[in-house]
């Protein structure tokens, strides 16, 4: 069968599977901006020394509401939004999975909630142990993949499967696939340099082989899959985030407040999330 015949047959094959509903699609950007909004949260908690203003978990002092001042805002302000995102994607992984046909996207709201469950033990284990640097940057780490996670269920809910016969398709993946590695053991560094304050040259070199990779991603995606917007968009986001990036790490390196090192976080989740919605996307709507 020619590329063309077997592009058809994917393109026909996806046809066949009932898109998710529109209130579920604009459900799951909720979940993603509901998402982010943590990960500022729990990043405002570490740029502010808060982590241990409240010593007890699951309760803060013994209690569902303790009183909103000094750290205790920015630490029980974060367990409450967590615990509000960990309810809502229980939800999601629910009616994903009785309404969703597509069989990625039906298991991925299990996995999602298994992220939210691990990631909420891990945040109270890493409390109670006093803030060791293993738990401590596992927990910051685990919050990037989880963010990532919703963002791409976000992407599976409103686009489509259709595995077309791009050029250099496998070339396409991968670079895919090693840029979002390379950004997430990035992250890593970073939160090993924010809870540690070690191994800063290596977070130097990983930001480096962000940087080409991106690059090399972006001139990828602009020469094999020109047409899809859903290959463009997020490689242009990416291509603006990394610069955005770059510039706030100048930044907090020369004025290391409160705002700025979270701003720094924040990008971060969102370069990781965009790359990760490409990586996706190079397995649902490229064939190779």
């Amino acid at each position: 069968m020619s590329h063309v015949g077997r592009g058809m047959h994917n393109n026909l094959d996806s046809s066949l599977i009932s898109r998710p509903s529109s209130l579920l699609k604009t459900y799951t950007a909720f979940m993603a901006v509901a998402t982010f909004f943590l990960v500022i949260a729990g990043g405002m908690v570490t740029s502010t020394g808060s982590a241990l203003a409240v010593p007890d978990w699951p309760l803060s002092f013994g209690q569902f509401f303790p009183k909103m001042e000094g750290g205790v805002f920015y630490e029980h302000g974060h367990r409450m939004i967590a615990a509000t995102i960990g309810v809502l994607t229980i939800i999601l992984a629910i009616w994903i999975w009785r309404k969703a046909e597509e069989p990625l996207l039906r298991k991925a709201g299990w996995i999602a909630l298994g992220l939210v469950c691990a990631q909420g033990i891990l945040g109270g284990v890493t409390v109670l142990l006093r803030l060791p640097a293993v738990t401590s940057v596992g927990h910051a780490c685990l919050g990037q993949i989880f963010f990532s996670w919703v963002c791409c269920i976000a992407a599976m809910t409103w686009s489509e499967p259709i595995a077309a016969r791009i050029e250099q398709a496998s070339k396409l993946r991968r670079l895919a696939f090693m840029t979002t590695g390379f950004i997430f053991f990035q992250l890593i560094f970073g939160a090993i340099y924010r809870h540690t304050g070690t191994l800063l040259h290596m977070h130097f070199l990983g930001a480096l082989l962000v940087f080409v990779h991106i690059i090399l991603l972006f001139k990828r995606v602009r020469k094999s899959i020109p047409q899809d917007p859903w290959f463009t968009r997020p490689a242009t986001i990416l291509f603006s985030l990394l610069f955005v990036q770059i510039g706030l790490g100048i930044y907090t390196w020369q004025q290391p407040e409160i705002l700025n090192a979270t701003a720094h976080v924040a990008v971060g989740a969102l370069l990781l999330a965009t790359s990760s919605v490409l990586s996706l996307e190079s397995l649902r709507r490229v064939a190779v």
